[in-house]
């Protein structure tokens, strides 16, 4: 089975962890025998422009590369800044994807394309399915269903053309594939939960993680993984924080965003500044060392699809504080896997997490748990059995209309 994905939500030079749940989706594919080659639009400029460090970066990625043993062609599209235009995103996509995804169809043949957002990724899979006579798979993940189409008419119009005409919707939850059927009807849709690599993501022993990030040994170690940017609610964490009523507790945010210096700004007028540091981007390899060492990973989100991090923390054993936002409440089962919380609410957050960091036993119990469920039914390897499935029973159907047509015209 040959397979096309395209995403521009894919590791690259510049950025080696944005779309890694994409990645990490495609080797569990290859592993079941899924022969994969990625497209992946990058923001087209052009050279007279290289000056500018924000243009400059893309031209440092490479057109062709091997990512993990994928095949990957960084194809450079048109895009205009604060993007505008948005609407116009996904022909632009299918544009600048037309000639390889020919050049590989005769080459090597394309049984399907699957796309990751349905704006702009899954509007140029249509097109070029339609064209390549190949059936077409969409996965959702969150903002191109929650956020974006509510951008503008247009862009609005453009998602519900690409949602009504793909072959097969995937959402990664059943709250946004209830959102999808608000939006576009009774099409055909499935949910598979995002995973993550159980063979990466184990519990490393709680000192050793600690030594091996050189965090302190006597304090108790609150973590946030993820963007920092508003949907994450972190100004509701910051202040949760400073109601702890546990003082020897530090906060770690780890990751990067335009939200840096103003919570940064508002940690100190908090008066947390001395115990909340603020790690930036740290290597995807380096993440289970962060779980490990943590006493809870908090999620204050206001707006979600499915994290990948809540399962990457139940397989390290990190026990978890997080929003009853999006699709977490379907794998944060309340006081079971996990402590859920209303979003926006400071306080309960804060009784979450003092009630984690304090009562060690129930804490306990919820990450045995939490990891049980995890490696039960939410890794990368569970999912593409799900979508290896999906893909077979969409091509059996194809060629069974197909037969049924040729019958008819004979």
């Amino acid at each position: 089975m040959r397979i096309l994905v395209i995403s521009h939500l894919f590791p690259n030079a510049c950025d080696p962890i944005a779309g890694i749940f994409v990645l990490e989706q495609v080797k569990a594919l290859r592993k079941r025998g899924v022969e994969v080659t990625v497209l992946s639009p990058i923001p087209w400029a052009p050279r007279l422009l290289a000056f500018m460090p924000r243009i400059r970066k893309y031209h440092c990625i490479p057109r062709n590369s091997d990512v993990a043993g994928v095949p990957v062609h960084y194809v450079p599209a048109l895009a205009f800044p604060a993007g505008r235009l948005f609407f116009l995103y996904g022909f632009f996509f299918y544009l600048a994807c037309w000639r390889l995804a020919r050049k590989h169809l005769t080459d090597t043949g394309i049984d399907m394309i699957h796309a990751h957002t349905i704006m702009p990724d899954g509007f140029a899979a249509v097109l070029l399915g339609r064209q390549l006579k190949v059936p077409v798979v969409c996965t959702v993940h969150g903002s191109d269903i929650n956020d974006y189409p509510f951008a503008s008419r247009l862009t609005m119009g453009a998602t519900l053309w690409a949602l009504k005409r793909v072959d097969h919707l995937v959402a990664v939850s059943d709250k946004l594939r209830a959102k999808v059927r608000e939006l576009a009807g009774d099409i055909a849709t499935s949910v598979a939960h995002n995973g993550a690599d159980s063979n990466h993501f184990k519990n490393i022993p709680h000192d050793d993680a600690r030594a091996r990030l050189k965090l302190p040994l006597d304090k108790r170690l609150v973590l946030f993984v993820g963007y920092l940017v508003k949907a994450k609610g972190l100004e509701f964490l910051l202040e949760a924080f400073s109601l702890l009523q546990s003082r020897d507790t530090i906060l770690y945010l780890v990751g990067d965003g335009y939200l840096r210096d103003t919570l940064a700004d508002t940690a100190y007028r908090l008066g947390i500044g001395n115990r909340c540091f603020f790690s930036g981007k740290r290597p995807h390899e380096e993440i289970p060392l962060w779980l490990s060492a943590a006493d809870c990973l908090v999620l204050s989100s206001i707006d979600e699809g499915l994290p990948t991090i809540l399962t990457e923390a139940m397989l390290c054993r990190a026990p978890i504080v997080a929003t009853d936002t999006g699709g977490i409440p379907e794998i944060v089962h309340h006081g079971k896997t996990g402590l859920l919380v209303p979003s926006k609410d400071a306080r309960k957050l804060a009784a979450a997490i003092d009630q984690i960091v304090s009562d060690r036993a129930a804490t306990e119990a919820i990450r045995n748990r939490a990891a049980v469920f995890a490696r039960d039914v939410l890794t990368w390897e569970f999912n593409a059995q799900k979508m290896v499935a999906l893909y077979r029973s969409l091509l059996e159907r194809r060629t069974a209309n197909f037969g049924a047509s040729i019958g008819e015209a004979i």
